[in-house]
């Protein structure tokens, strides 16, 4: 395997250049971090002692076997591949995801994928996923899943509304939650949200950060940290919130390797459990940088397999992803709680 400290600083000129792209087309919200400074989302990548994306800060390196908070979220995203540059900071913010077949159920059957497609930004949050799928009665479902910060609705065509007279945009408040859920219980957005947690942060504000620097200067800060850790033999489980989803625990148990295989998360009456499996770098063969995702995904519902997918391809850095909310959305409301 290579040594991801060295592939980090070769993909270090694209992750910088692709993220101020990114900022540029976000607008309020999107929360860049640029070099040595702040964003707009709130803390940016530079921490105490000069640390930034261009810095060269003392790397953190776990001891053998270490068993304390701090270690299992660096190994956890180390090992998934998301510390990028000599700083060691965790820079994915898209996700671009395709599967190569599967299940999901549409009310209450299953239906053969044709195609899902998730196109995902951590730091709006938001995420736009395209479903076709055949039913067995050989009738097609179509439908395109939105979420966007605090809203959520139904598109039918992606994008629908942006250009007035194209696709319609379909209110669904009562959904935000459980994207949110399927987001941040996700195998890229089970580690952020730990590590917000584990350093009293919005996860906006915990992107773009070295973990281990951050943990230390937020324990300096004396934050109250919401992330817990125990442990089931050798498997390291970490318990944290679901952000923007009050009362929702998730709870994820790593494998050996501290990849998570199984997240579950329970919310009220409702528990989510996501299983993960097949962990590899399922990028394009021209822009394989071992960042790795689940090839193996089932989501159950209180006990029901919703949702069974195969991974086809994915890419992962720092892709354009831009999901703007339309006007007929805004006028609906959101789905907050809170």
């Amino acid at each position: 395997m290579i040594d991801r400290r060295s592939l980090a600083i070769g993909v270090l000129v694209v992750a910088v250049a692709m993220a101020g792209v990114t900022a540029a087309g976000q607008g309020a919200g999107g929360g860049v971090q640029g070099p040595g400074g702040r964003g707009a989302g709130g803390q940016g990548a530079q921490g105490r002692g000069g640390q930034g994306f261009g810095g060269r800060g003392q790397p953190f390196t776990p001891e053998p076997g270490a068993k304390d908070l701090k270690s299992v979220l660096f190994n956890w995203t180390w090992h998934m591949g998301m510390l990028r540059s000599g700083n060691e900071s965790e820079l994915v913010k898209t996700l671009e995801y395709e599967a190569g077949g599967g299940t999901i159920q549409v009310n209450g059957q299953p239906c053969a994928l044709t195609k899902y497609r998730t196109s995902a930004n951590y730091q709006i949050p938001a995420y736009r996923t395209q479903v076709e799928c055949t039913r067995p009665d050989r009738q097609t479902y179509k439908n395109v899943e939105t979420m966007s910060g605090d809203y959520a609705w139904d598109e039918d065509i992606p994008g629908a509304e942006i250009v007035a007279g194209k696709g319609k945009a379909t209110p669904r408040s009562a959904a935000l939650e459980e994207r949110r859920i399927r987001l941040w219980a996700s195998p890229h957005g089970a580690p952020k949200a730990a590590i917000a947690g584990a350093a009293g942060l919005p996860v906006s504000e915990s992107f773009g950060q070295n973990p281990a620097i951050l943990l230390d200067r937020q324990a300096a800060a004396r934050a109250t940290a919401t992330t817990t850790l125990s442990w089931q033999g050798s498997r390291a489980v970490v318990t944290y919130p679901i952000p923007g989803v009050p009362g929702a625990t998730a709870t994820a148990t790593l494998d050996d390797r501290f990849l998570p295989e199984r997240v579950v998360v329970r919310h009220g009456a409702n528990t989510m459990e996501f299983v993960y499996g097949d962990y590899q770098d399922w990028n394009n063969p021209l822009f394989k940088i071992e960042a790795l995702y689940a090839g193996t995904i089932v989501e159950r519902r209180n006990g029901v397999v919703v949702r069974d997918l195969k991974t086809k391809v994915t890419e992962i850095g720092q892709v354009y992803v831009v999901v703007p909310v339309p006007d007929s959305v805004r006028k609906a409301g959101t789905g907050r709680t809170n």
